[in-house]
């Protein structure tokens, strides 16, 4: 019942800000720029995007060999393209990684290593756009400085690296520990605890944890030249340097768990962002939708492989 509430109140969410830009922007322009796309740049925009997850997914086999789980590189980028579909249409963002987890732990039968895979593969993708978002705020903030974005991603910042004190410090971990082991609803703090210890395996491998961090670099760098591309596209004149101040922070904004995939929020953030920079409400209102189109798009093709692979038992077979 919670979980349908929580549901029904971020699709409330999205809607009642997609109506008030929908509202506030005309929509004639919007299909109209997104109309008038060019194709070309549509292609490379779409190859584009389709190295960025097949980047993603070479980052996540960095941790499967340590890990003991040997699954060929293919099926990964597979399972891949099944998780966006999952993060994409289901209620809630980690969705995805639920069902690649669950996969893994199916072929492999190492469950916490599995989840501590796709946890640390989050983990660094995160790092990195938190890291790109704080200092594009250090340079972008006079554009942002009456609202509550400093506030945001100060806290998203603060939030991160108060959890990775935890993960990584051998005291602080310790306590938590001890929190964790009175949660016993569900057991829980077994599956905690049980996670906890299949990524401190990495610990000793810090050259894995720097490696990944690099190419999630490289995959924030590429999903930023995605929506630039599209600009260009549409015809905009707008820097390529407002892209890396702006898109980091709207993403930033968009993976607070109060909307459905982002929807709305980034829609926000982006006209709030690119309009003071000479971008009309309705071309920033346009980049921002047709990068979500692009999201879905492939969400799409991640869900035509699950129902091609037939399945869990055909996936890890």
């Amino acid at each position: 019942m919670k979980k349908s509430l929580f549901f029904i109140l971020k699709m409330l969410v999205s809607i009642s800000i997609l109506v008030f830009l929908f509202t506030k922007v005309d929509m004639r322009n919007v299909w109209g720029t997104m109309r008038y796309m060019d194709p070309l740049m549509l292609l490379v925009v779409l190859l584009l995007y389709a190295a960025d997850l097949i980047i993603s997914a070479y980052r996540w086999s960095l941790f499967l060999p340590h890990a003991g789980i040997d699954m060929p590189f293919l099926r990964l980028v597979s399972l891949y393209y099944i998780g966006g579909f999952f993060n994409i249409f289901l209620p809630t963002a980690i969705g995805g990684d639920v069902v690649k987890s669950y996969y893994l732990y199916k072929f492999s039968g190492k469950g916490g290593n599995s989840l501590a895979s796709v946890f640390l593969d989050r983990f660094t993708g995160f790092f990195a756009l938190v890291a790109i978002a704080f200092v594009s705020l250090a340079f972008g903030y006079r554009y942002v400085q009456e609202t509550y974005v400093p506030l945001i991603i100060i806290a998203l910042t603060s939030l991160f690296l108060f959890s990775s004190l935890i993960l990584w410090n051998r005291d602080l971990h310790n306590w938590a520990l001890v929190i964790i082991r009175r949660i016993r609803f569900f057991g829980i703090n077994e599956k905690i605890e049980s996670l906890y210890h299949a990524v401190m395996l990495y610990k000793s491998k810090p050259f894995i944890l720097l490696k990944a961090l690099g190419i999630s670099f490289v995959v924030q760098f590429v999903s930023i030249t995605v929506f630039y591309l599209i600009s260009r596209g549409f015809g905009m004149t707008v820097s390529m340097g407002y892209f890396f101040l702006f898109v980091p922070i709207a993403i930033s904004i968009s993976m607070l768990p109060i909307s459905l995939s982002g929807l709305g929020l980034r829609e926000g953030a982006f006209v709030y962002l690119f309009t003071k920079v000479g971008a009309t409400d309705a071309q920033a209102l346009s980049i921002s939708l047709a990068g979500f189109a692009v999201m879905v798009l492939f969400g799409l093709v991640g869900g035509v492989e699950y129902i091609r692979l037939g399945g869990v038992k055909k996936v890890v077979s």
